[in-house]
C-alpha cells in the first residue's frame, strides 16, 4: 500500500465532490465558494494547525486514549474528579487494567457476528486453515478419476484467509464498541510498530496468534517479553523470512528490521563503519549499530523456524532447529557471544542487548510520545520518558509505567499541538461519536480500504505513517468526505443511523426548531461530539446553509449539515 500521492493536477473541491455525489447534490448551491479551497487547506496543514485553535485541551486525554470519544464520555470523564489531573489519573488507572472493565456491549456484538475462528487455539487454526488448505491444493492437482463426480471443496485461499477476515471484523468491533479503549489504541500501536503484512495466504492463518497471544496480552507489559514473542511468532518468522535462516546461508531480513524498526531505529544506524571504531564498542555498549552487527545478529537467529513440512511433526509452532544453527562465536554491539552456547541462547542474548540499549529506549518512546501526544514531541520530554523506559526495563509492567509517565506529565497536560486523525481513527471516531449501529460488512471494508489504511494491510515493515506530512493530501481528504457520505447519508450495509434520534438524544427537537435555533444547537452539539467549538469558517458555512434552506427542506438540510460537521477541517484532528 503506497502512501498518499500529491493532489491531482485538476484539483477537487468539496463543491465538486458534493455536486457529483447523488446523496449530497443539494449541497452544491448551498456551501458556496467557502469550500472550494479545501485541498489547499489540506496541503498547508503540515505547517499550520490554526484550524483547530479552538480545541478544548481538557478533552485531550479522551482523544488520545480512545478511538474517538463518544458524546457521553466527556461528561463521564468530568465526573471522575474535581481537577483535570484527578480525572485523567482515575481514568488512566482504570484503562491500564482492562481485565477489570466489563465489556457487555462488545461481547454482544462479537457474539452476534458469529465469528467462528476467534476462539480456536493456534493448533486448531494450523490444522483447520493451513493443513486443510494444503490438502485442498494437493487434491486439486491430482488428475480426475474417470466415473467419479468432482469433489466440492472450499476455496483454498478462502480457508486460509478466514481467520484474518474474522480478526479484522472483531478488531473493528473492538475499536468502536469496547470500553477498554486504551488497550485497543495500544494494540493498534504495537501492530504498527511490529508491522506484518497479513494478507498473504501463507501468513493470514498465522496472524491471529500474533494478535491474540503476543501483542494484545503485552500492551501494558514488558517490552523485552513482547520483543521475544514477536520474534518467535510464526507470522513474523514467515513475513521476514527468518524461517529460512540457516548456517551457511543466513537470511538477514528479520535481523535488519529488528535493529532498524523494532529496537534501535534508523536514527541509531551508523552505516558500514567498522564496529571497532564506533564509540562505546570497547565497553560493550556502542552508541549505534552498523551493518556488521546486523550480519552477526542474523547468525544468532539461524535455526529459529516453524515446525512445518513433510519431515517434521508439522504443528506450525515455533521451534529451534539445532542443525541449522550457526554454533560459532559472534560479536553483536560490542558483546562477545561464546561458541556452542545452549539452544536459543544466541538469539535471546541479542534480544537482551537490544532491549537494554538506551538507543532503543529513545527510539521506542519517541514513537509512543508521537502517538499519544504530538507529531514532534520535545526532545527533552522524549529523554525524560526514555529514562523511565530504560530504568523499568526489567519490570513486568514496564510499558504501563511508560504510558503513565507520558499521560500524567505536565508536558502532556499543557500540550496544544494537535494530531491529524489517521483514516482508522477518523472512521472509528465517526462511528463512535455519531452512535452508529455498526457492523464491518464487506461493502464497508471495501470502501474503507480506499482510504489507504485497511487493517493489517501495510506491505512494508515500517508500518503506517504517524505524522501529518505523510498522511494528509487532497486525495485522502476526498476519501474522508466519501466515507462520511457513505455512513451518514447514503448508508452502507451493516450500519444504521437516524439523525433525528441522534439529535433528540442531544436535546434537539427537529420539528420544533427554526434554522436560527438549529444553528445554536449545532454549536452546542459540536462541543458535545468533538469536545471543541466550531471553527469560524465552518460556523459560517453551516449558518449560510441552514439560513438558505426552505422550511419544508429543513430536515434534509439538517441531515447534510450533520455530515458537514464530520467533513469539517476541525473534525480531522484530535
Amino acid at each position: 500500500m503506497s502512501e498518499e500521492q500529491p493532489p491531482a493536477k485538476t484539483g477537487s473541491s468539496r463543491r465538486e465532490f458534493l455536486v457529483q455525489s447523488s446523496a449530497l447534490a443539494l449541497w452544491g448551491p448551498l456551501v458556496g465558494a467557502t469550500l472550494t479551497a479545501f485541498p489547499a487547506w489540506a496541503k498547508k496543514q503540515a505547517k499550520n494547525s490554526d484550524v483547530i485553535s479552538s480545541t478544548d485541551v481538557s478533552s485531550l486525554p479522551l482523544r488520545r486514549m480512545t478511538f474517538g470519544p463518544r458524546p457521553q464520555d466527556f461528561a463521564d470523564f468530568a465526573k471522575l474528579g474535581r481537577t483535570p489531573a484527578q480525572q485523567i489519573q482515575k481514568y488512566l488507572e482504570k484503562q491500564l487494567h482492562p481485565q477489570q472493565i466489563p465489556d457487555p456491549v462488545l461481547e454482544a456484538k462479537l457474539t452476534a457476528a458469529k465469528l467462528t475462528t476467534l476462539q480456536k487455539t493456534y493448533s486448531n487454526l494450523w490444522k483447520e486453515h493451513v493443513l486443510a488448505a494444503d490438502q485442498i491444493r494437493e487434491a486439486q492437482k491430482a488428475p480426475a478419476v474417470p466415473g467419479t463426480s468432482p469433489m466440492t471443496m472450499v476455496n483454498e485461499n478462502q480457508l486460509r484467509l478466514q481467520p484474518l477476515n474474522e480478526l479484522e471484523q472483531a478488531t473493528w468491533l473492538r475499536m468502536v464498541y469496547s470500553e477498554r479503549q486504551l488497550q485497543e489504541v495500544m494494540t493498534h500501536f504495537w501492530h504498527n510498530h511490529f508491522n506484518v503484512y497479513a494478507w498473504e495466504p501463507q501468513i493470514a492463518p498465522l496472524f491471529v496468534q500474533l494478535d491474540q497471544d503476543v501483542i494484545r496480552p503485552q500492551v501494558f507489559g514488558n517490552f523485552r517479553m513482547l520483543l521475544e514473542g514477536v520474534a518467535k511468532s510464526p507470522a513474523m518468522l514467515t513475513y521476514l523470512d527468518n524461517f529460512l535462516n540457516q548456517s551457511g546461508n543466513p537470511n538477514e531480513n528479520y535481523a535488519r528490521e529488528l535493529f532498524e524498526l523494532h529496537t534501535l531505529g534508523a536514527e541509531n544506524y551508523l552505516g558500514t563503519e567498522s564496529r571497532e571504531r564506533v564509540p562505546g564498542f570497547g565497553h560493550g555498549q556502542p552508541v549505534g549499530y552498523v551493518d556488521g552487527d546486523v550480519y552477526e545478529a542474523a547468525r544468532c537467529f539461524t535455526g529459529w523456524k516453524i515446525d512445518s513440512g513433510a519431515k517434521s511433526t508439522n504443528t506450525g509452532e515455533f521451534i529451534y532447529f539445532e542443525p541449522w544453527h550457526d554454533r560459532f562465536q559472534k560479536i553483536v554491539l560490542g558483546r562477545h557471544l561464546k561458541e556452542y552456547q545452549g539452544p536459543l541462547r544466541d538469539g535471546h542474548d541479542v534480544l537482551d542487548i537490544l532491549a537494554d540499549h538506551p538507543g532503543t529506549a529513545r527510539f521506542v518512546t519517541r514513537k509512543l510520545c508521537r502517538r499519544l501526544m504530538c507529531d514532534n514531541p520535545p526532545e527533552a520530554f522524549v529523554k525524560k520518558i526514555a529514562d523511565v523506559f530504560h530504568q523499568q526495563r526489567k519490570a513486568p509492567d514496564q510499558l504501563a509505567q511508560v504510558i503513565r509517565a507520558i499521560l500524567l506529565s505536565p508536558e502532556f497536560a499543557h500540550n496544544t499541538q494537535p494530531k491529524i486523525k489517521r483514516p482508522i481513527e477518523f472512521t472509528a471516531g465517526l462511528l463512535r461519536s455519531a452512535g452508529i449501529d455498526f457492523y464491518p460488512s464487506d461493502p464497508f471494508l471495501r470502501n474503507f480500504e480506499k482510504m489507504g489504511q485497511r487493517l493489517f494491510q501495510w506491505r512494508t515493515p515500517d508500518g503506517y505513517p504517524d505524522q501529518v506530512q505523510k498522511i494528509l493530501g487532497a486525495n485522502s481528504v476526498l476519501e474522508r468526505w466519501r466515507i462520511v457520505d457513505l455512513i451518514l447519508v447514503n448508508g452502507v450495509e451493516g450500519s444504521q443511523w437516524n439523525e433525528g434520534d441522534f439529535l433528540r438524544r442531544h436535546g434537539v427537537e427537529l420539528e420544533a426548531s427554526s434554522a436560527s435555533d438549529l444553528l445554536l444547537h449545532f454549536q452546542q452539539l459540536n462541543t458535545k461530539v468533538f469536545g471543541q467549538s466550531l471553527n469560524v469558517t465552518t460556523l459560517q458555512e453551516v449558518s449560510e446553509f441552514l439560513a438558505s434552506a426552505k422550511t419544508q427542506k429543513l430536515p434534509k438540510a439538517v441531515s447534510a449539515s450533520l455530515a458537514l460537521l464530520w467533513m469539517s477541517p476541525e473534525a480531522q484532528w484530535s
